[in-house]
């Protein structure tokens, strides 16, 4: 797809992974219009953005519906990112997570249908499959999220694949597995590596929620970006996607590389109780991706961690001794 001068929305557009892909998409001569509430969004992770004539942000609520239909007037496709994100605070606050996640894409749907959008593309999650224990997840298997936070994805796919058997709209959900890269927020209810690089940086030791040995397909930002730009070209109205590195990696080794490869190996790593709605395993299989989008991940883990560890360094200015 030709993305010049092409007219997009990218909800969460201030997000961590709303606001890679809106830069990709300016890159790539799109007219961006970004929307974000600012609750989980940063405005200093649009800084980039803001300084092409191709850009407009709107700060906005996607459970606001005559927000949206003002929005994506003349728009053609969305990527629909925004979201309540954290698995911990969905099992806290169940109705809060479900009325962002739910009532949102609703929203988000009735507007598109409303103003003829071409395509809704929806971030959705690895969670919808909870501790099914075959492996890799495949995306007709059985799917028994165990917390708020899966629940509500679920309900969301259904919703994108609802409005296309029933309305024609075109809708495309991507799995997405364990994501992980640059501008992603080190605090409690953020993804591990950002946290584990928060702790390294101050010399702290690393905690583990369980004995280490569950694992994780993280799946590095670029990768996941490349599949959504894929996502918009490809011609697979109704379906939902994995969107995985495909080379699951158990939290002990993990721990364990991110320490060699900061060469912070005197650190040590503890282990603490499991937290509720975390799942054991989590593994992609990524055929249907390959065949429907043509996706092939570029990075693994440890050159997706050095490459996020690169950008961090020239980014913040910072002494770090990353060993490739």
């Amino acid at each position: 797809m030709n993305f010049t001068d092409k007219p997009i929305v990218v909800t969460g557009a201030a997000g961590f992974i709303g606001s890679n892909l809106t830069d990709k998409l300016l890159e790539l001569g799109a007219n961006v219009i970004g929307i974000d509430n600012l609750f989980n969004g940063r405005l200093e992770n649009i800084e980039k953005a803001k300084k092409s004539s191709n850009f407009e942000f709107h700060k906005g609520d996607i459970r606001d519906l005559s927000f949206l239909l003002d929005i994506f007037k003349d728009v053609s496709i969305i990527f629909h990112q925004a979201a309540f994100t954290s698995v911990p605070q969905s099992v806290k606050m169940p109705s809060n997570c479900n009325d962002v996640n739910v009532n949102g894409i609703i929203n988000i749907l009735n507007a598109a249908r409303t103003l003829d959008i071409e395509k809704v593309i929806f971030a959705s999650s690895s969670s919808v499959y909870g501790d099914t224990p075959t492996l890799p997840k495949r995306e007709d298997m059985k799917r028994l999220p165990i917390s708020p936070y899966g629940v509500a994805k679920l309900a969301c796919e259904a919703y994108m694949q609802t409005y296309y058997q029933v309305y024609g709209l075109d809708t495309i959900s991507l799995r997405y597995f364990n994501v992980f890269g640059p501008r992603q927020k080190d605090s409690t209810y953020s993804g591990v590596i950002a946290i584990w690089l928060g702790n390294i940086l101050r010399n702290e030791n690393l905690t583990i929620f369980g004995d280490g040995k569950n694992s994780r397909d993280f799946t590095y930002i670029k990768d996941v970006i490349q599949a959504n730009l894929l996502a918009a070209e490809s011609d697979s109205p109704g379906e939902i996607i994995n969107i995985g590195a495909g080379n699951p990696i158990s939290l002990n080794d993990l721990a364990n590389l991110m320490l060699k490869i900061t060469n912070k190996k005197d650190l040590k790593i503890n282990h603490t109780d499991p937290r509720p709605g975390d799942i054991i395993h989590s593994f992609a299989d990524i055929s249907k991706a390959k065949k429907l989008l043509g996706f092939t991940p570029i990075y693994n883990q440890e050159e997706g961690l050095i490459d996020y560890l690169e950008w961090y360094k020239n980014k913040h200015n910072i002494n770090l001794d990353i060993k490739k």
